[in-house]
């Protein structure tokens, strides 16, 4: 018997997962929005069928996911709380909310934390996850549903603030990076269109490269590209002068600390 999963809140990050299980999870899936603002966020019309406005759909749910924002989170679940089953296991995408947070709301619940990408829609996600009272069936079953969305790694739960920042966020930086380079292809007079594939396949390949050829230091493969007095030297070069490590280490910084703000809780246990 296929099980029932609520998805509360239609953002991006809901429909990025929603999209995905849709066409790959066996499960009966619904999503439950206060409001028609998701018709903006490019739900199709297939997807907007499983769109509902009752609460009361959670009440039979065997998982409910908990898609709001961080400073809705904890007022969300106190609203629904009487609808939510014994049985039912909730589990939260929210940035920076602590199990313990949502524990004092639901003492009995098995609860999950995690934070998935929105590459999650096509099943290339990054997704760090952290259990806490939850049964080894319903672990299995929550896992092979986080595993449909890409990569999953469980881990304690101290470790989802800096994950959250790292690779929750980090689609971000790589289409930040993607425009930067876009941009200058079109500078050097490549057409637009071009440039923004060529961009991607060439993230595409270096990444699967990293992969592919663990073994080797992420130093040893820029060295596989760097010929003295050539273009990659060139271009590093003007890297190290801007200081850009620096930079991106400030930004994950700050992201990460962020992620303990929304909480409220440290990011070390």
């Amino acid at each position: 018997m296929s099980k029932k999963i609520v998805v509360v809140g239609p953002g991006n990050i809901a429909h990025a997962i929603v999209s995905r299980w849709l066409r790959v999870a066996h499960a009966h899936i619904y999503v439950l929005a206060r409001s028609k603002t998701y018709l903006t966020k490019g739900w199709s019309a297939e997807e907007q069928k499983v769109v509902t406005f009752d609460p009361q759909v959670i009440i039979d749910a065997d998982l409910v996911v908990f898609a709001v924002k961080p400073k809705d989170m904890i007022a969300t679940i106190a609203q629904l709380k009487p609808l939510i089953s014994k049985t039912t296991t909730v589990l939260s995408v929210a940035a920076g909310i602590a199990i313990a947070q949502i524990r004092q709301l639901l003492p009995e619940q098995g609860i999950v934390r995690t934070m998935p990408n929105i590459c999650s829609e096509i099943g290339t996600s990054v997704t760090g996850i952290s259990f806490d009272q939850v049964s080894e069936d319903r672990k299995e079953w929550i896992l092979s549903l986080l595993n449909l969305l890409g990569h999953v790694v469980e881990m304690p739960e101290h470790l989802l603030n800096p994950m959250t920042a790292l690779y929750g966020s980090g689609p971000a930086y790589v289409y930040v990076f993607l425009q930067s380079i876009i941009h200058a292809a079109e500078d050097l007079g490549i057409p637009a269109d071009q440039a923004r594939e060529l961009a991607a396949y060439m993230v595409q390949g270096a990444s699967q490269l990293a992969l592919v050829d663990s073994d080797k230091s992420l130093q040893q493969l820029v060295e596989q590209v760097v010929s003295p007095g050539g273009t990659t030297e060139a271009m590093l070069k003007v890297l190290d002068q801007s200081g850009w490590q620096d930079i991106m280490h400030q930004a994950l910084k700050a992201a990460g600390e962020r992620a303990t703000q929304l909480g409220g809780i440290p990011t070390r246990a």
